[in-house]
């Protein structure tokens, strides 16, 4: 293996608490691990979170750090570090040749439905993303679906990206639902004896409409009508429609919007949770449905994009589109405990296929690759 350094681009994880903070931070560990000094770690120092609603600051902020760290400033932090490759794990990076670099694009969200991102996210990808890619050396995405829209939708040879699926962490596990931790979780957050429960940003992706229109439906039948929902997942982009189709549909008393929780209560909820539904319109990967299964949570996920790739024949599948098909999948699940039964197991064995040791053998691969 070469002994050339590598610099990995940690800005992004400093941004918030979803799907690219974890990522990059597991990521970071992991390499860590597996490559010693030969990693080293580049961030800008105009990183941090947005809290509440974005203000002028904000905006700012992330204009220097699109325009400047991400174009030219990550550059020279590279070099400064004297690396040999630069890893860009968020999706961005600059469009003109310089350092060797790998370039990991989670999926191409921001290009299929650019509507459900802010002005200049959208903008910006639209024009950024598809030279950087070409810049790139290699390209890492999370499943088979996004390295066929990759390859596909912005023309980059197949051979140049490899599919390295993330990890789970261990602290995902089956749980004693009468346990004193997880007694300790149903206190402190006031659950309902059964629930389902649904994972992820308040944005239009993650289909919540939809999600709480099956609810509503749910109560209305006869062998369901005690379901409720547990939403986990901060505020995100476009997410106020949310709000008024609880008041609409009449749900403030079957729906629970928890937001960000820490990770060991994330694990104990999945393991509480009859059952985790997630019909997002669109995943790169789909990290709630590995996680669930680790904890043995049957799941009801989407048909489409990576998460019948991610689910394998351990999930119960819906069109996410359909009310009516979400409505019946939950159903389906929240009536039949031998079911669960099934799902749990497999879902168990599934998720087992995916971790961070894995994730970073592979990644250094496609490193040395580079290098080599």
């Amino acid at each position: 293996m070469s002994e050339r350094r590598v610099a990995l681009d940690v800005t992004v994880a400093a941004l918030g608490r979803a799907g690219p903070h974890v990522y990059i931070t597991e990521l970071a560990r992991a390499l860590g691990l597996l490559l010693g000094e030969r990693l080293r770690l580049i961030a800008s120092r105009i990183a941090a979170p947005a809290h509440g609603r974005r203000n002028a600051g904000d905006r700012l902020r992330t204009l220097i750090r699109d325009l400047w760290w991400h174009q030219v400033g990550v550059g020279i932090a590279a070099r400064r570090t004297e690396a040999a490759l630069l890893h860009l794990p968020a999706g961005i990076g600059p469009v003109r040749r310089g350092l060797p670099s790998v370039l990991t694009i989670y999926d191409l969200n921001v290009l299929r439905f650019p509507r459900f991102f802010r002005r200049w996210s959208r903008h910006y990808a639209r024009i950024v993303l598809p030279r950087a890619a070409r810049s790139a050396e290699a390209i890492l995405t999370l499943s088979h679906a996004s390295k066929v829209d990759i390859v596909e939708r912005l023309g980059i040879p197949e051979e140049r990206v490899t599919v390295v699926p993330p990890g789970v962490d261990p602290s995902f596990t089956p749980i004693v639902p009468q346990s004193r931790p997880a007694r300790e979780v149903r206190h402190r957050y006031r659950l309902h004896e059964e629930f389902v429960l649904t994972v992820g940003s308040v944005e239009p992706r993650k289909n919540l409409p939809r999600v709480l229109e099956a609810i509503h439906r749910l109560r209305a039948r006869t062998d369901t009508a005690d379901v409720v929902l547990v939403h986990v997942g901060p505020e995100g982009w476009l997410g106020d429609g949310v709000a008024h189709a609880v008041r609409t549909l009449g749900l403030a008393d079957a729906v629970r919007f928890l937001g960000y929780v820490p990770r060991e209560d994330l694990a104990a909820l999945y393991g509480l949770a009859r059952l985790c539904v997630y019909p997002s319109l669109y995943e790169g990967f789909g990290l709630p449905v590995a996680e669930a299964m680790a904890c043995g949570c049957p799941v009801v996920t989407s048909n489409l994009s990576s998460l019948p790739e991610i689910a394998a024949d351990a999930a119960v599948l819906v069109d996410p589109g359909s009310v009516e098909d979400i409505t019946d999948g939950v159903a389906a699940l929240w009536t039949d405990a031998a079911r669960r039964r099934e799902l749990a197991a497999r879902g168990q064995a599934r998720a087992r296929c995916f971790t961070w040791e894995r994730a970073a053998r592979e990644t250094a691969a496609v490193y040395d690759s580079v290098l080599g």
